[in-house]
């Protein structure tokens, strides 16, 4: 959050169990804000009937901050 109250958020969408670049994706960030919203589509490709049973998809929402020297984030 920046010093008028503001934030540059973006989300990232982790595919879990499985670490990898392809199972990572990210939004833009959308600048000066509190309210975002994004009218993105992420998409993953080669999932399986089986992939979509065993794993999670977990969100990371990001503020980007200029104070700092790292990102803060929430997990839903």
């Amino acid at each position: 959050m920046d010093s008028n109250g503001l934030a540059d958020p973006y989300v990232k969408l982790h595919l879990l169990p499985g670490a990898s670049k392809s199972t990572k994706l990210r939004t833009k960030t959308l600048r000066n804000t509190r309210n975002p919203t994004w009218n993105e589509t992420l998409v993953y490709h080669g999932l399986t009937d089986d992939d979509m049973q065993r794993k999670t998809l977990r969100f990371f929402l990001f503020l980007q901050n200029i104070f700092m020297e790292h990102d803060l984030y929430l997990i839903y």
